[in-house]
């Protein structure tokens, strides 16, 4: 009797552990599922001048703009830090920097990461800095006088004629960019293999004191 109560005590032990684990990892997963698309919202000053401008950025230039691209799945409601948007302009008017008169900048996927939104087909006002995503061009936020071109007269004004870039010159190609849906299929498969895991533990367990 003593040693089937002592099996027993096994068994519940095994399978209360197995069930406090598999909740804790449930939690876990739909914890990173709910914070993942969290984003620190963007703090930056607010622009100076324009001349204040030209002397802080890396390139300053205007264009319209040919290709917008994302990284991730727009309809996506998480991002990662990875993340971008890559933006592809025909540069009419140079002011400062390694300009081409086809460039291709990025910008964060949101205006929670200071993100700032291009149209395909407008022309724009660009204030941007180097890049900070791996790659040899530049990025523009919302944290400059980046702007619509109908609306940046006072730059226009202040920057004065500027330069046309070379005819015919391409900056560095963007990277292939594969809509990754912000690795959440990563995390599912991952989720999933450690929860397969932990139910074949958990079965072992259970198998071992069952025999004992």
């Amino acid at each position: 009797m003593g040693r089937v109560s002592a099996n027993r005590r096994g068994i519940d032990f095994a399978v209360a552990s197995v069930c406090v684990v598999f909740v804790a990892l449930m939690l876990s997963f739909f914890w990173f599922l709910g914070s993942a698309g969290q984003v620190f919202a963007c703090k930056c000053a607010l622009p100076g001048s324009p001349t204040e401008e030209l002397e802080k950025f890396e390139a300053v230039f205007a264009g319209d703009v040919f290709l917008v691209q994302h990284s991730y799945d727009i309809d996506a409601k998480t991002v990662t830090p990875e993340d971008r948007t890559t933006i592809g302009i025909n540069v009419t008017t140079v002011w400062k920097g390694a300009v081409h008169e086809v460039m291709y900048i990025t910008t964060p996927p949101t205006g929670g990461s200071c993100g700032f939104t291009f149209v395909e087909g407008e022309e724009y006002v660009v204030y941007a800095s180097d890049s900070h995503y791996g790659d040899d061009s530049y990025t523009a936020s919302i944290c400059s006088r980046t702007a619509l071109l109908s609306a940046a007269q006072a730059d226009l004004d202040a920057l004065g004629a500027g330069e046309a870039p070379e005819a015919g010159s391409k900056g560095p190609a963007p990277r292939d960019l594969e809509i990754t849906a912000n690795g959440l299929w990563l995390v599912i498969l991952v989720a999933g293999v450690a929860m397969l895991t932990l139910g074949v533990v958990g079965f072992v367990a259970y198998a071992r004191v069952r025999l004992s």
